[in-house]
Formats: structure tokens, sequence, C-alpha cells
């Protein structure tokens, strides 16, 4: 297993900010150095429409693993020194099936969320205007309340709105580069949504930070989660710091010391 760097926060932190502290810097290139993204694959099984990762192990061959847990938090960096933070695909854009990083499953396959009823969870509002996914090692912990909402976390992975124009592949891993965040509030909890771009795709913008971000595009993101909740019949959602995209840190957690499902 690769184990998440104990600095994890401050590393996203930095990132966001476009630094990194140096006693985190080695933690997150051993981690990375100990990780080939061509060696990573995944696979389905008859009449099972999850998404399971495995690993080409030097010595041992084909193991399976969690994406959550043994994908590192950050693979490389950019041609700037930036940190570059491993994004898991979960939903693409133009696409409705809320697919997500399963925790109480046993090596946390991406498996289609679901209602209290039993049916499968889908956009209702419309279908997803981003690339939607989750940062690998990272939790926002519900009993630590974020300085900038107030409110604990969701008890979730870090959240990711993925900007570039194409749809990612459900359940790829891309390197991909913090640009800021929106401080969404759902029903009491913190749920931040980190805006990144994909930096190896053909379409990668060259932006660095949320002042490059075309304002209308913020704006139609950030809307879009205010409201699409409204569909199902549920309330809007707010935001801290007045739905303002911030360059300060969303502030999660590195992944509980429990051991996994």
């Amino acid at each position: 297993m690769f184990n998440p760097p104990s600095c994890t926060r401050s590393l996203l932190r930095d990132a966001i900010q476009t630094a990194m502290l140096a006693s985190c810097t080695i933690l997150a290139s051993s981690a990375s150095a100990a990780f080939d993204l061509k060696k990573l694959s995944t696979y389905s099984t008859e009449g099972d429409a999850g998404i399971y990762y495995r690993y080409d192990k030097p010595g041992t061959g084909l193991v399976r693993i969690s994406p959550w847990h043994d994908i590192p938090f950050t693979l490389g960096k950019d041609e700037q020194g930036v940190p570059l933070l491993s994004f898991v695909c979960e939903i693409p854009r133009g696409t409705r099936e809320k697919f997500e990083i399963h925790k109480s499953v046993s090596h946390n396959p991406l498996l289609q969320d679901v209602h209290k009823n039993g049916t499968l969870r889908e956009y209702v509002y419309s279908p997803a205007i981003v690339n939607y996914g989750a940062i690998t090692q990272t939790w926002e912990d519900p009993e630590e309340p974020d300085e900038d909402t107030t409110f604990g976390g969701d008890n979730d992975p870090i959240d990711v709105l993925q900007l570039n124009e194409g749809s990612c592949t459900r359940g790829a891993v891309q390197r991909v580069r913090v640009l800021g965040g929106l401080a969404l509030v759902d029903d009491g909890e913190t749920d931040w949504k980190l805006l990144v771009v994909d930096v190896d795709a053909a379409d990668a913008p060259s932006w660095r930070d949320v002042s490059d971000i075309p304002e209308a595009r913020v704006s139609e993101v950030r809307e879009w989660y205010r409201m699409y909740k409204t569909a199902e019949g549920k309330g809007e959602n707010t935001y801290g710091l007045d739905g303002a995209p911030h360059v300060h840190s969303p502030s999660p957690s590195p992944l509980s010391p429990k051991p996994y499902p």
C-alpha cells in the first residue's frame, strides 16, 4: 500500500497557493516516484457496472488496489514546480450517473450511488457540466469545522471540478493543477469543490489560478452546484466566502487512521 503523506493538509493548501512546504516535498516526491500511472489499470466484472483498480507491482504482478488509499496524493510537478494532484474521474462531463469512490466496500471501487429506496442516483437537474471527481488520499473531517465555512466536513474525499472542455473517462486518473476552490455548504456540511485542469490533456488551458478562468465559466459552475438539488425537491446549496472562487485553502484532513474496509 502507498501510505498517505502525513502532511496532506499542508500539501493541498500550498498546491492551491502555488508553493510547498519543504517538509512535505520529500514525502510527495517519494510517493510519486514509487507509483507509475502506466502500470495502473481498471476493470469491471460481468453484470457489475463498478470500476475496480489494479496495479502492476514489481515482483508481484497485478494486485488490486484502492484508488482512494493507494494512489499517491501528488504525481510530480508542472514546469514551474507546482505539485500536480491525483484526480479520479467519477462523473464525466455530459453524463448523469452519480458514480463515486465507495468508502465502505473493499478497495473502494467506483460504484453508482443509490437513494435510500435502493434506486440508482443520477443528476436530475441536467447532465454534468464539468468533469467531476475526487482527489486521492484526502478526507473532509466531519468533526473539524472548516475555517472558511464554520461547518464540519462531509466525510468524503475532496471533490473536484475539472474544467477541461473534453470529457474525462470514468475511472481515469489524471494529473491536475489546482487553480482554487468554491466553499460549498451542502446540508450543513463543508463540501469544497476544487477547480482544476488536467495538465496532460491536448485541450489543457494554460490557466495558473482562478483569475485566469473566465468569469462566466466560474459563475456557470457555481450556480449549477448551488441549484442542482432543487430538481430533486431539495433546497438550494449555499457557499462560504460569499461564493468567491478563492485560492485559500480548503482544509481537508489526512485519511482517518482507521483501517479501510
